[in-house]
């Protein structure tokens, strides 16, 4: 009995942390296109949406998110650089300050559109482009994807992450024919020059059950992809934090100047 509910609770661990990976690729892919629209309505911009790649992995489709997170950073840094040279050092450091109150965020953009209407067509894109380019998010998505670099959970197909308890019991390996374990989540990192690899689950399975006993192995997998949920999730919430935050002073701005 003991074993059956073990099996289950790890079979449920599993799945929820598949789906945790699962959601946090869309939320960043969701997110930078939020942003993408924003830039492009309010600095003119031509950022192009960006979808999820189900074929590919965690790791591919989030570094094809990186580089393109990294043309919209030049942008917000030359936008910011203007900024900048209109408006003075102490306002310009109010737009970077944490501030939780909305009437507080309503007297700021009042503040700045009277001292500097005469500057910016629209504060809508200059705010957002300040926030953007201080919260520097290339370089948070890719810390967080050097983090797991060595784990075979980021070779997983996106598709594959919606996982049913049958499809779990499907994948499973009969036997482990290895003697060799697999190489966890803290451990060195695979040679950059070695070729990306992408795992259906079945062999996702496999690779880390190599070595291991039948009786533990959803335990094992479980343990993997809870890891790497516990590295992603954090860093995705702040992520779309970011991109919410520089939201909320666009919608001040067209509700309250506009």
């Amino acid at each position: 009995m003991m074993s059956l509910f073990g099996t289950e609770k790890d079979k449920q661990r599993l799945c929820d942390a598949s789906r945790t990976l699962y959601d946090c690729v869309y939320i960043y892919v969701s997110s930078t296109n939020t942003m993408f629209r924003m830039l492009n309505q309010y600095l003119g911009t031509e950022f192009p949406n960006v979808v999820v790649r189900e074929n590919l992995s965690i790791k591919e489709n989030l570094q094809l998110l990186v580089s393109a997170l990294k043309d919209m950073q030049e942008t917000v840094e030359l936008k910011d650089r203007d900024v900048q040279q209109c408006i003075s050092g102490p306002l310009y450091a109010k737009i970077l300050k944490p501030v939780s109150s909305v009437d507080e965020k309503v007297k700021l953009v009042k503040e700045i559109h009277g001292l500097y209407k005469g500057s910016f067509a629209t504060l809508c894109g200059p705010i957002a482009a300040v926030l953007l380019k201080n919260s520097n998010l290339p370089e948070k998505l890719q810390s967080a994807v050097r983090l797991l670099v060595s784990s075979p959970v980021m070779s997983l197909r996106v598709g594959d992450l919606l996982m049913t308890h049958d499809e779990i019991a499907k994948a499973l390996p009969e036997t482990s024919t290895s003697s060799c374990p697999a190489t966890r989540t803290g451990a060195k990192a695979r040679s950059p020059s070695m070729p990306s690899v992408t795992y259906s689950l079945t062999s996702f399975m496999r690779v880390v059950l190599r070595g291991q006993t039948p009786k533990n192995s959803l335990e094992i997998a479980a343990d993997y992809l809870e890891e790497a949920a516990k590295i992603l999730k954090p860093a995705c919430e702040n992520f779309q934090s970011v991109v919410k935050r520089a939201e909320e002073y666009v919608t001040l701005i067209i509700d309250k100047l506009q």
